[in-house]
């Protein structure tokens, strides 16, 4: 998109104004299916290194898979203070496609199968546009 197209898509603001009479969108396949997953891990539970390791393969995974860290005061089991990192994940599949990809590029988050929620799109959609991201959102849990 032109520069041109941006601004006046955009407002030029300040008094300045553009008209549109032909815009073109590419659209993408879209997958009925979705799946999505939250796993935590404290750093007694090795956040540190899997946070590391997040970093490395992060642009090597799967163009319909996005994977986000999100990095939160936590709470031991004894109810100490402890930093937990949060991997939330959107794969445009089915959980079968999206395990060996997962085995293969970042095996040491160990994701098991209970940690995976498959969602017609149109749901995931509805859900995220109105109370965002979250898993337990989308599933219903807590």
């Amino acid at each position: 998109m032109g520069e041109d197209v941006f601004w006046a898509i955009r407002g030029g603001g300040a008094g300045s104004f553009g008209v549109l009479i032909a815009w073109k969108l590419k659209l993408v396949h879209v997958p009925p299916k979705v799946t999505i997953f939250t796993v935590q891990r404290s750093l007694e539970q090795g956040a540190t290194k899997l946070a590391q390791k997040w970093q490395k393969i992060i642009n090597q995974l799967h163009r319909d898979l996005f994977l986000r860290i999100l990095i939160l005061m936590g709470h031991t089991e004894k109810g100490m203070p402890t930093i937990e990192a949060n991997f939330e994940s959107l794969y445009q599949d089915t959980i079968d496609q999206l395990r060996p990809i997962m085995k293969k590029h970042f095996a040491q988050l160990k994701l098991k199968l209970e940690d995976c929620r498959e969602l017609m799109n149109l749901h995931y959609i509805s859900t995220m546009a109105t109370k965002g991201f979250l898993v337990e959102e989308c599933t219903g849990e807590s």
